[in-house]
């Protein structure tokens, strides 16, 4: 018999999946979304449909090009029967990015609604893959390429935390590698999709359901209101950074089992140091220094983890330059 054929990422996270509202994700009765190339959208503006680069459950996105700017963009479109409050969050999402102004974070450069009432958003084109991508053909990532990666990761989330929002769906598929369009041997981080972002400021809005991906989501996250800060998304960022180190979830044994066994497992599971599932080789020195940082990042209560993405984009650094000394063990 032959070994059985790992899932891909994608139908990991299909077994995994909880929609924005928490509850299970449906992928049938939504009435089908279709733009054809060469279609205005809307009607009367100059974004035309170029091709389909993805989609999900509530919409589509699609590559588009500007004809009064000459530049290609990129357009989320919501399915038409998307409930109201996904349109309301849609669209506080799109004011949300609009507000940003950091490399590392995805211009939003219009938003509205077609004709058929689903909303829309242009944000600029990327060229590139997710993490995700990249951690599914490559399997684990040399420290040099995934402390850099992260570095930019941390760089958009203390940007977003000084302004009190939580991103709470900081994963591979949402980390974006690109080039910077002037010196293409320099690539980028981008932080993608804030469609669950935790706005800090009061009112405070109360979230009733689980929402988020329960591969990342912290302990605090997994419970219905539950008391998410910006140590949430830390935790998060730890649990990729094991994933990029290791090339394995820490909790991969978990997937096929739903979302709830995966939240019990964040909040009461101690995952297997990171140390242990890399080859031997490595130095004594980095290998103490890769699984402190775990732990740390992705401790169960949150107010021993790292206070800030400051202060863990320089614990990973230290990573880096302990991981460039060769250290013999």
């Amino acid at each position: 018999m032959g070994s059985a054929v790992p899932p891909s990422r994608k139908d990991q996270a299909a077994a995994c999946r909880i929609t924005q509202d928490g509850m299970p994700a449906p992928e049938v009765g939504a009435r089908p979304l279709v733009l054809r190339p060469g279609t205005k959208v809307p009607r009367g503006t100059p974004y035309e449909i170029v091709e389909l680069l993805g989609e999900g459950g509530m919409g589509k996105v699609y590559r588009a090009y500007d004809t009064v700017l000459d530049r290609y963009v990129a357009i989320k479109v919501l399915k038409p029967t998307v409930p109201d409050v996904q349109r309301k969050r849609f669209f506080r999402e799109a004011r949300l990015a609009a507000s940003f102004s950091h490399p590392n974070l995805v211009r939003v450069l219009d938003a509205g609604a077609m004709a058929n009432g689903a909303p829309y958003m242009v944000l600029e084109y990327l060229r590139g893959q997710d993490l995700g991508a990249v951690l599914e053909a490559s399997g684990r990532l040399a420290p040099d390429v995934f402390v850099e990666i992260f570095s930019q990761v941390l760089d958009a989330l203390a940007y977003v935390h000084e302004r009190s929002i939580v991103h709470c769906d900081v994963k591979p598929e949402n980390i974006f590698l690109t080039r910077d369009p002037f010196d293409r041997r320099i690539f980028v981080v981008k932080l993608l999709d804030f469609g669950i972002h935790r706005d800090l400021r009061p009112p405070l809005e109360l979230w009733n359901k689980i929402s988020g991906d329960p591969r990342y989501m912290a302990p605090e996250q997994g419970r219905p209101n539950g008391p998410v800060d910006p140590r949430t998304d830390l935790y998060a960022v730890g649990m990729a950074v094991y994933e990029a180190a290791t090339g394995v979830h820490p909790f991969a044994d978990l997937f096929g089992e739903g979302p709830a066994v995966l939240l019990a497992a964040h909040a009461e599971r101690v995952p297997d140091p990171p140390s242990r599932r890399l080859p031997g080789g490595l130095s004594r020195p980095f290998a103490q220094a890769l699984d402190a940082f775990f732990a740390r990042a992705c401790a169960k209560d949150k107010h021993e983890r790292y206070a800030s993405a400051a202060e863990m984009k320089r614990a990973l650094e230290r990573l880096g330059q302990i991981s460039r000394m060769r250290t013999a063990v």
